[in-house]
């Protein structure tokens, strides 16, 4: 997988007034470059798609079955869902994905007098009516395969039919390769797992694109400042992107976070290279099943300046990042535009935040290569 990037040379006069801390290290004398993941986008063009990428059914622990959950997606005006269901839940009854929505009656009739082993009872004990079938193109869809690996550090799958049952998260990872598949760590904020882990476990395993950095109504706080440390040890060379799901389960879940794709038109094929690429940003409501209020137009590099172009109100844009010598995540500037004279020398990338009424927009990061390095 190659990820792509725009890169810009760029010169670097940092004062100590423009840093969060006042006592970073500065080389007048050093130059860069920012890497943009939005370089290839044609901003003329592009359509926006809201996408949830984790939710369960009665097939696991989920409290709506498959097609209420999608009929619910539909009305929010979701354009891209996966039904991501536990593996350890329904292995046994059915070792596959729940995929594709056409065939989810057929897939009702299999289990239904198999039992559930979270709640010991069958499938059709915990369902709520018989399941319906749904055609994503006729809904204006698009269907995503997907499972979510759960033993162990609980794991995202994409883009294949996997969903068996490893001894471990490294094994798991091995079988979603063999398939050509995709996978998003999940809530890492749930876990005791330190940084070094997730920064092995990205090496060894190229097709784990990013994790989780909201989860549901923010239930792992700790997620962004993980994903922080994580991209100060990977970046800039090997991007880690964020993705913000609702892990449905029941009615509180539903619409708190909208991963927005930027692509050309709604296929499998497109969202995948968005997903590889880190062609989306994310948008957190105020309150669930809120809407964008903003939306980005533009992301722009120029010689010295990364600028976002916004349409929509906005109270501030903040860039953020990683502070190796506290180890804390930092906001180093608030403005639409960040010259790299107001970056940190220790800092390998920045990330924007925008702050509205409606909520939080999140970008992807921006890598810095020190020509010096």
């Amino acid at each position: 997988m190659i990820f792509k990037y725009l890169v810009l040379p760029l010169s670097i006069f940092i004062t100590a007034a423009a840093c969060s801390n006042p006592d970073t290290a500065i080389d007048e004398n050093e130059t860069g470059y920012f890497l943009n993941p939005y370089e290839n986008i044609n901003w003329e063009t592009v359509q926006y798609f809201d996408a949830n990428l984790q939710a369960h059914t009665t097939l696991s622990d989920g409290s709506y079955d498959p097609h209420q959950i999608i009929d619910k997606y539909h009305e929010m005006g979701y354009h891209i869902l996966a039904l991501t269901d536990h593996d350890t839940d329904h292995h046994h009854a059915h070792p596959k994905t729940l995929y594709p929505w056409t065939e989810l009656k057929d897939v009702y009739v299999q289990v239904k007098d198999k039992i559930n082993p979270r709640y010991n009872e069958t499938y059709g004990e915990r369902a709520n009516e018989e399941w319906q079938n749904r055609n994503p193109e006729e809904l204006g869809m698009l269907a995503l395969q997907g499972s979510e690996l759960s033993f162990g550090h609980h794991i995202g799958s994409y883009f294949s039919d996997y969903a068996g049952i490893e001894v471990n998260e490294h094994r798991y990872m091995q079988e979603v390769g063999k398939r050509n598949g995709l996978a998003i760590i999940f809530h890492p904020g749930r876990y005791f797992r330190v940084a070094p882990w997730y920064v092995d476990f990205y090496r060894a395993f190229p097709h784990v694109i990013g994790q989780e950095i909201y989860n549901q109504a923010d239930r792992y706080p700790m997620d962004r400042a993980k994903w922080d440390t994580i991209l100060h040890e990977l970046m800039p060379h090997r991007p880690v992107w964020g993705f913000a799901n609702d892990d449905t389960h029941g009615t509180s879940h539903f619409g708190w976070n909208r991963n927005v794709f930027l692509i050309s038109d709604l296929t499998i094929e497109n969202v995948r290279s968005a997903m590889e690429n880190g062609h989306l940003y994310l948008y957190i409501p105020v309150e669930a099943g809120g809407r964008p209020d903003v939306v980005i137009r533009n992301v722009e590099t120029d010689r010295d300046v990364l600028n976002l172009k916004i349409s929509g109100d906005y109270q501030e844009i903040q860039w953020i990042t990683h502070n190796p010598e506290n180890g804390n995540s930092e906001t180093i500037y608030k403005g639409h535009h960040l010259n790299m004279n107001n970056v940190p020398s220790s800092a390998r990338f920045v990330r924007a935040v925008i702050l509205s009424d409606g909520g939080r927009t999140y970008t992807q990061p921006f890598g810095i290569i020190r020509e010096n390095n």
